[in-house]
């Protein structure tokens, strides 16, 4: 008879689909640990990779974020921003991609000059893996989503992709980008996102420096946000008023733009086209603003609000160093404070003062006393 390990070890050599079961599930641990080969992640090709660094580039195309179905969150990118970029740069093409040119354009591998040129060099990309061709997919997709006879609502920028089963590519497309670039900057990436969160963790033994630096770096950056924010509402509604949309830093609060793009553009300006009853809806508020406008210029100086803005960040500065020096672990809690000194010290003295010399007890008076009634009971018995 045979244990149950050794009869384990025959099935496994002599049946094949053990094995290679066995292998496959293998496979994604060593990956893990860095010990196999990454199956999934492409070949990029060196002729096209050229070609895909310029297009991401900061002279490059215009990419966006989305969440693809069942996957992670994507960047992307639109055909036809790829097909603007691609007939405009012809020369910088030429110097920088030739042989991208030469494998999507022979024999000559001359610039893109129409449609048909911006196909091939698309579908070289998507070939090679550096790309595939996605469709807006919706949480909730409406009838005109699922297939009616309506034409489906197109959105410029969507925030939702799907891969689709035909990958020609189509200048009217969206294309997510499968590039990941040099993997030593992701590892270098990954190394200082881990050194972040252990330092966030370590927080309790920073240095006291460290901490009210953090302090007043938090409260700088909230302060400008939030003033800009502020300072943006009021220009808006002041041009509103008078029937324009003007808005500064019109993507400040996109979510699917990145920290740079946040900022881009610096303004934004479009003329309204409102009806009778907004013009009537802009005017009462034009005079609701100026009548409070008269009655805090009557009532508030600047010098006030400028006396009240400094004191309440004056506080709330000093309100966080206290927080922080008053943390169990903090110095000041380890060493005592001067004016705790001296209250102790006073407290002690009054101890020790509170047998002084105006006592009876201590000054003899009382003692005097017992003995002059002792004194005048003699005398009464003598007479």
């Amino acid at each position: 008879t045979l244990s149950p390990l050794s009869s384990w070890r025959l099935k496994f050599w002599f049946q094949p689909f053990r094995r290679i079961r066995f292998c496959n599930r293998l496979a994604p641990m060593l990956q893990m640990f860095g010990r196999g080969k990454k199956t999934d992640q492409p070949e990029w090709d060196q002729n096209f990779e050229p070609l895909i660094k310029l297009l991401l580039g900061k002279k490059g195309i215009k990419t966006k974020s989305a969440s693809e179905i069942g996957k992670k969150k994507v960047d992307y990118f639109r055909g036809k921003d790829l097909k603007k970029f691609l007939l405009e740069s012809g020369p910088l093409l030429k110097k920088k991609c030739q042989p991208a040119l030469n494998a999507a354009l022979p024999p000559n591998g001359d610039e893109p000059e129409n449609d048909q040129d911006v196909d091939r060099i698309g579908d070289e990309l998507i070939q090679r893996n550096f790309c595939y061709k996605a469709m807006y997919k919706p949480i909730n997709p409406t009838k005109s989503d699922s297939g009616s006879d309506k034409k489906p609502v197109k959105k410029s920028w969507p925030d939702r992709l799907a891969r689709t089963p035909n990958q020609k590519f189509d200048c009217e497309g969206f294309y997510v980008i499968t590039y990941e670039g040099d993997a030593a900057m992701q590892h270098l990436f990954l190394a200082l996102i881990i050194a972040g969160v252990l330092l966030a963790c370590m927080f309790p033994v920073w240095p006291m420096w460290a901490k009210v630096g953090i302090w007043y770096l938090s409260v700088i950056f909230l302060s400008l946000y939030f003033g800009i924010l502020i300072l943006r509402m009021i220009i808006f509604t002041l041009f509103w008023i008078v029937g324009f949309d003007f808005w500064i830093f019109p993507n400040l609060n996109d979510e699917y733009c990145g920290f740079l793009d946040s900022f881009k553009p610096f303004y934004s300006w479009e003329k309204r086209a409102d009806d009778a009853m907004m013009l009537l809806v802009r005017f009462g508020s034009l005079a609701i603003t100026a009548v409070a406008v008269q009655q805090i210029a009557e009532t508030t100086s600047l010098a006030d609000v400028q006396d009240f803005v400094t004191s309440s960040y004056i506080d709330v500065i000093d309100w966080g160093v206290e927080k922080l020096t008053a943390l169990p672990s903090s110095e000041k809690q380890m060493l005592p404070d001067l004016e705790e000194l001296q209250k102790e010290d006073n407290e002690t003295g009054e101890e020790g003062e509170i047998l002084n010399v105006d006592d009876k007890k201590v000054s003899g008076e009382d003692d005097d006393d017992v003995a002059d009634v002792a004194d005048e009971a003699k005398d009464k018995k003598e007479l």
